[in-house]
C-alpha cells in the first residue's frame, strides 16, 4: 500500500451533486431553501453557491415595520422579555430591593467641620480648604490638583516639593479616616 504525502490532496467522492439543472459538479456547498424553510437544504458547487447567495434576500417580502420587528426580536435571541420600567410598578424601597454596593443609593453628604478636632483642622489647611460645608468630591478634586502641583516628577526631584507632597498624602488620609467615621 502506497503511504500518502502529507501534502497530497485527498479524493473525495461527493454522492450529491449540484442543486444546478444541467450541472454535473458535486455539491459541497450547503444552503437554505427558503426562508421558511430554514433548516432544509439544497447542495451547490462553488460557482452556483455564490449566485444563489448574491440572489437570497431573507427580508424580501417583508415590510419596513416587520424588518424592524424581526432586527428586534435578534437583539433579544427571540426569547420573552418583560419591561422594568417603573411606570408600572413603584418601587418604594429600592435600596433595600437591591444591595447598596458602592454607596450607589446614597446622596452627597455634606460635612460640618467640628472646630475642636484640630487635627482634622490642620489636614483640612494643607489642602487648602477653608470651607464650613465639605463634600468628598471638594476634597478629592483639591488633593488631585495639589498632587499634580508638587509631584516631585513635575519638580525635577525637589526635596522641599516631595516633603510637601508627603504632607498632603498624610492630611488627606486623616480626612479620609475622619469622614469615613461620621459616615458610619
Amino acid at each position: 500500500m502506497k503511504k500518502k504525502s502529507l501534502f497530497e490532496k485527498e479524493n473525495i467522492n461527493f454522492k450529491r451533486k449540484c442543486f444546478k439543472k444541467d450541472c454535473l459538479k458535486p455539491g459541497i456547498y450547503k444552503a437554505p431553501k427558503s426562508k421558511n424553510e430554514i433548516n432544509n437544504y439544497i447542495w451547490f458547487c462553488e460557482e452556483h453557491i455564490k449566485l444563489y447567495n448574491k440572489s437570497w434576500n431573507y427580508c424580501k417580502d417583508m415590510s419596513q415595520k416587520e424588518i424592524e420587528n424581526h432586527i428586534q426580536q435578534d437583539t433579544i435571541g427571540w426569547r420573552p422579555t418583560w419591561n422594568f420600567s417603573t411606570a408600572t410598578k413603584k418601587f418604594k424601597n429600592f435600596e433595600k430591593i437591591f444591595s447598596n454596593y458602592f454607596h450607589f443609593f446614597k446622596k452627597e453628604k455634606k460635612f460640618k467641620i467640628n472646630k475642636k478636632n484640630t487635627i482634622l483642622n490642620n489636614s483640612l489647611k494643607t489642602l487648602d480648604i477653608n470651607e464650613k460645608n465639605i463634600d468628598i468630591k471638594l476634597i478629592e478634586n483639591k488633593y488631585k490638583k495639589l498632587v499634580k502641583k508638587y509631584h516631585p516628577d513635575k519638580n525635577k526631584g525637589n526635596k522641599k516639593y516631595e516633603e510637601k507632597l508627603k504632607e498632603i498624602n498624610q492630611a488627606f488620609t486623616e480626612i479620609k479616616k475622619q469622614l469615613i467615621t461620621k459616615l458610619n
